[in-house]
């Protein structure tokens, strides 16, 4: 299970860059900073697009966490295909936040010792799961397909053609959009108020997978291969360098 409700925890570093964007001439940026302590207008201050254009610029000097990266970026892919919900473009930004975490993707939670490399493996552990490991499951299930589908479509699409019978783009869509929608249903869900979100994720599954290949496409400019993955995370570390005027070497990235 990815992290939830992080808009309400952003950090001294987040808030730094937010006021550091917003803040116009003549403002005190203390004056900001005591604003976002309204949750309302943090909610207001993080839809301004002027956060967006600092981080596609990457003009503003200041450090930003990769959940914040995430959000920014995946809250507009979202509106660009008319999927206008907050909380759940702040879930798909922790899912990439957290999966961008080594081994990550493979553990149902930060703290499972169990590795996943296949589906069909959490699918066959399913049926001896009980009530807390199935909602788990299945959210990480829905999670990986995901990510999978929506950070790397090329790999999916060559592993589907040139490799069969690896899983086509229908398969993945089809056990992340169930996924979901049973995850949603459970009571684990409701207490962690994420049903709603559940729930949309898995009625329009194929669309934020597509908003996600958007994303990639035009705001984070990756390659598409297999190792993609590594080069999102050294685009954050390199935004993050950018900021504190550090150097960032072409060599630190990852082929």
């Amino acid at each position: 299970m990815v992290p939830t409700h992080a808009r309400a925890k952003l950090g001294l570093a987040d808030l730094q860059f937010i006021v550091s964007s917003l803040c116009r001439a003549g403002e005190r940026e203390t004056t900001l900073f005591k604003l976002l302590g309204d949750a309302e207008i943090r909610e207001a201050m993080l839809e301004h697009p002027r956060l967006l254009e600092c981080v596609l610029e990457a003009r503003q000097p200041a450090a930003i966490s990769p959940f914040l990266y995430f959000y920014l970026l995946v809250r507009q892919a979202l509106k660009d295909f008319a999927i206008d919900d907050r909380d759940v473009a702040e879930y798909v930004a922790n899912l990439l936040a957290e999966f961008g975490k080594s081994g990550r993707a493979q553990r149902v939670d930060e703290h499972a010792t169990k590795e996943y490399r296949y589906l069909v493996d959490m699918m066959s552990d399913l049926l001896t799961a009980n009530s807390e490991q199935t909602f788990h499951l299945r959210s990480h299930l829905g999670d990986y397909a995901l990510f999978l589908t929506g950070l790397f479509p090329a790999h999916v699409y060559h592993r589907a053609k040139y490799h069969p019978p690896a899983p086509d783009f229908s398969y993945y869509e089809s056990v992340g959009s169930n996924s979901f929608r049973l995850a949603a249903q459970h009571a684990q869900a409701e207490r962690l108020r994420l049903n709603e979100v559940l729930e949309l994720l898995g009625r329009h599954f194929k669309r934020v997978r597509l908003a996600l290949n958007h994303a990639v496409e035009n705001y984070m400019h990756l390659d598409r291969n297999a190792n993609s993955w590594e080069r999102v995370r050294r685009r954050v570390d390199q935004f993050i360098a950018e900021q504190r005027g550090e150097t960032f070497e072409q060599s630190d990235w990852i082929d």
